[in-house]
């Protein structure tokens, strides 16, 4: 994902550390069960949910760590790295050589990736127990992408990963407007970049919006060009967006909309709570956000009568068609919480084993996502659906904090995640059109997989991928804003070249090229 400070949304995929990441759709199977006969006792190194860490200082206080000890036999130590200092700790905790049994964190993001981790004794590859791990295995097995998501470029599995059960769930981020501005003002929710500039004009000019689109990036509307600011596949091709002649209208067309007042003019310095603040009082008319933190959160903190807001779609060049991209998460999602290795000090293989793939049986998966029958949630109709503890806490808890007693369907753990936790979680009708409108684009057929670079490759990509990354970020703001002549274009491209673009995709195509011949 692009440096935080550079306002430019990368929105197919993302590089770190030498590694590209994506999605692809996964499908359910019936699975074993983890009894509970058996089992020992282990630690895990996790970090804590902001959530949970509203009320509790331990996962193994939650009723779901109770129940997870209950069900599968096994006892689990559990150790947090203070907030905040996570990717510190890891560090120091790797270069240990007494490692906890099980360790939970982004293993994409290790030095050299998740092979190397296995090769320098750190993790276990656990396609050496797949006879004991019946449950994820019998997952992956039916699921081939998936299985090459989760595995090295020597098809080792590395770990217990976060899985996005359906294709679906990797849609919750797009466009979103007020509603009933657009009611007031006749206008239709816009559709192409033309659209979008009249819907913004009004916002501005009837409604006084002193920034009419006020988000941290631009780059939702690059799709309004067939562009992207982002790498991404094509008939089996690496391509870098900016290297595409489209990309430039793009530049051209935010210039001009910086210069006519149309963007947040300090949208290279706004931050979450500003946009907040933007969209909740009336400062701007249009941003961008999630299904659930902004319009959920935003449509209950909302003051104003008849305050609504609407998911718009990603812009499109050909309004007979949907838009070439979007936002799309990965249905392996890499964050701090995804994957959970077993580390190689560990001397009870099957209690952890056990333990970690109970998560992918089907009573397993119920308890991740729902949490437990007759307290989180109930069956109606065959439909697991939440109590009023999770969805009307009675003591007034979000649904997500309350909920992170019982289950981790809101974030990320060892287990699948079930898309009726999203069927709930986004219940207003305004988030439900808002999912199914920002689905509609092509982004899943261009965005690459989990790609590791060569270890001998690593410092090389670093240090340009480092390099063209500032220099590609300045200049970008520097055309927005104005501070940078649009004659300068080409010669900006010419210097991508010089600084070793080319370079970058060849690494990044060969990696590609290992992925595809798993």
């Amino acid at each position: 994902m692009k440096k935080a400070k550079t306002k430019i949304l990368r929105c197919v995929s993302g590089a770190a550390a030498g590694i590209m990441l994506i999605s692809s759709l996964a499908g359910c199977g019936k699975n074993k069960q983890t009894g509970k006969e058996g089992g020992g006792e282990i630690s895990c190194w996790m970090p804590l949910t902001s959530n949970m860490a509203l009320y509790t200082s331990n996962y193994g206080e939650t009723e779901l760590a109770k129940e997870l000890e209950k069900r599968t036999g096994v006892k689990v130590n559990y150790i947090h790295p203070p907030q905040g200092q996570e990717s510190e700790k890891f560090s120091i905790l790797v270069a240990s050589t007494d490692l906890p049994d099980i360790i939970e964190y982004n293993w994409v993001t290790y030095p050299g990736g998740p092979a190397k981790a296995i090769k320098e004794g750190v993790i276990t590859d656990i396609g050496k127990y797949r006879d004991k791990a019946v449950n994820l295995f019998k997952y992956l097995d039916a699921n081939e992408e998936i299985y090459k998501m989760v595995t090295t470029d020597n098809k080792e599995v590395f770990s217990f990963p976060f899985i996005r059960g359906d294709k679906s769930l990797g849609y919750s981020t797009g466009l979103i407007l007020r509603g009933d501005w657009l009611k007031e003002l006749g206008l239709e929710i816009p559709r192409n970049i033309d659209e979008w500039e009249t819907v913004l004009t009004a916002f501005k000019d009837k409604k006084g919006a002193k920034s009419p689109f006020s988000a941290l990036t631009v780059d939702y509307f690059a799709s309004g060009f067939d562009a992207t600011s982002d790498y991404y596949a094509e008939d089996g091709k690496v391509k870098f967006g900016p290297l595409d002649p489209q990309f430039k209208e793009f530049i051209v067309k935010m210039r001009d909309w910086y210069k006519k007042g149309l963007i947040d003019q300090s949208f290279t310095t706004l931050d979450g709570k500003a946009k907040e603040t933007n969209i909740l009082n009336g400062f701007s008319g249009a941003t961008s956000g999630s299904v659930g933190s902004g319009i959920g959160k935003w449509m209950a903190a909302a003051k104003t009568e008849g305050f609504s807001l609407e998911g718009a779609p990603f812009p499109t060049s050909d309004l007979s068609k949907p838009a070439k991209f979007g936002v799309y998460q990965i249905q392996v999602t890499p964050t701090a919480r995804s994957f959970d290795a077993i580390s190689t000090s560990c001397k009870d293989m099957d209690s952890a084993i056990k333990f970690l793939d109970y998560g992918y049986s089907d009573e397993g998966r119920m308890l991740y996502n729902f949490g437990i029958e007759g307290v989180s949630y109930k069956m109606e109709n065959g439909y697991p659906k939440y109590t009023d503890l999770i969805l009307k806490n009675p003591e007034n808890k979000s649904m997500t904090v309350a909920l992170s007693n019982y289950a981790r369907s809101y974030d990320a753990g060892p287990f699948i995640q079930d898309v009726r936790y999203m069927e709930q979680y986004a219940a207003l009708d305004e988030q439900k059109s808002a999912l199914k409108t920002w689905s509609n684009t092509e982004a899943y057929e261009h965005t690459l997989p989990n790609l590791y670079v060569k270890t001998e490759e690593l410092n090389e990509f670093a240090q340009l991928n480092n390099d063209i990354d500032t220099y590609f970020d300045e200049m970008m703001m520097k055309f927005i804003i104005g501070a940078e002549p649009l004659e300068n274009y080409d010669k900006m491209i010419e210097q991508l070249h010089k600084r070793g673009i080319d370079r970058l995709l060849e690494m990044r195509q060969s990696a590609y090229d290992r992925y595809l011949n798993k």
